[in-house]
């Protein structure tokens, strides 16, 4: 099993590397994750440019750059935001950086990359905070600087920004809804109640608190919660996490997952335990393999969100800020709960974005 489960995040590493690199990039704390930023020529189609055109004012980009600073890139999910503002870039013209933490929680590593980024004079900051609080030195540097940033995924806190002084644009899912239509399955399929266990994701973060907030506003009711822990949004901190509460909890019937990386090390618990009969697990994010675990029946659910809408909303909004122009202050991506019954339909749209925004060799 262990050895299963090795395999599987050498793998997903693996596409990290392969998937993501524009520019040179900034160094950070010398993490070994920027070995797998490198340059590259990736294609953009018509298409694409047509769209990313059709978003922003008539005018040249080219001699314009995005530092993009991502969460982690050891996470297709956030691998496919990565891509998604590259490629938006190319289509504009605009010059691109990328560069993310090593881990999901990797705090003082991107504010190393922010003030990189400051240092190097980009003209823009997309960032994916690896926490929505403790960036706010790095962020007071780009405001001295005059650098605009645009805020995706995960949202910086309201003390952060009244620190600050002012607001940042903010393009993501609202969890707390996410949350809920995972939380209305669970209460439809257990009216009568059900033993749960939830992992949730880095402590801290406002994706962890509204997707635990949204589930327990409709299932709250029905939910018997035996525990709960934070794994980080990884895989081998979900796996083990769940062996330890199967152990103490034998008639777990019910694991919500608030990413589909935690829930594939749940699945694997469980499948190794025996009882994939009784305990059904219910996911969050809508990567292709969470989406595969929902075809083959391994997930009831998983909850989707849009990162590629999030990576070209946030490359559309920072050229109307080159341009002269303001940015939108908020923009909702939406997401979607995937069952049995939408799987395999929203499984290929999804590879048909990905292979869409991957650097070509």
């Amino acid at each position: 099993m262990k050895k299963k489960l090795v395999s599987m995040i050498l793998c997903v590493s693996m596409v990290a590397t392969m998937a993501v690199g524009c520019g040179s990039g900034a160094k950070n704390n010398g993490s070994s994750n920027n070995d797998k930023v490198a340059d590259a020529t990736t294609e953009v189609s018509d298409a694409l440019v047509e769209e990313m055109k059709s978003m922003v004012p008539d005018g040249d980009y080219s001699k314009y750059t995005i530092g993009f600073c991502g969460m982690t890139l050891n996470n297709e999910y956030h691998i496919i935001v990565a891509n998604a503002v590259q490629q938006a870039c190319n289509a504009l013209g605009i010059k691109c950086e990328i560069q993310a933490g090593s881990q999901h929680a990797s705090v003082e590593e991107q504010l190393t990359i922010i003030e990189n980024y400051v240092s190097q004079g980009v003209d823009g900051i997309i960032l994916v905070p690896a926490a929505s609080e403790g960036l706010i030195s790095a962020l007071q540097e780009c405001e001295s600087a005059n650098i605009p940033v645009i805020n995706l995924d995960t949202k910086l806190d309201d003390s952060t920004l009244k620190t600050l002084g002012k607001d940042i644009p903010f393009y993501g899912t609202d969890n707390y809804v996410g949350g809920q239509l995972v939380g209305e399955e669970v209460a439809q399929m257990y009216p009568d109640g059900c033993k749960t266990a939830i992992l949730r994701g880095v402590q801290g973060q406002t994706n962890d608190d509204d997707r635990y907030n949204g589930f327990l506003d409709k299932a709250g009711d029905v939910v018997d919660i035996v525990a709960e822990q934070h794994a980080n949004w990884e895989t081998d901190q979900g796996y083990t996490a769940i062996q330890n509460i199967i152990q103490a909890n034998k008639d777990l019937q019910v694991i919500y997952c608030e990413n589909d990386l935690m829930g594939i090390g749940a699945y694997q618990a469980v499948d190794e335990a025996g009882l994939t009969n009784q305990i059904k697990i219910f996911s969050y994010d809508g990567v292709t393999e969470g989406l595969q675990y929902v075809v083959d029946g391994k997930f009831v659910s998983t909850c989707a969100q849009q990162p590629i809408k999030m990576g070209k909303l946030g490359v559309a909004n920072m050229a109307k800020i080159f341009a002269g122009k303001d940015a939108e202050s908020y923009i909702d991506t939406g997401c979607e709960l995937i069952t049995s019954e939408n799987a395999k339909q929203t499984l290929e749209e999804t590879k048909k974005y990905t292979a869409e925004i991957s650097p070509s060799k």
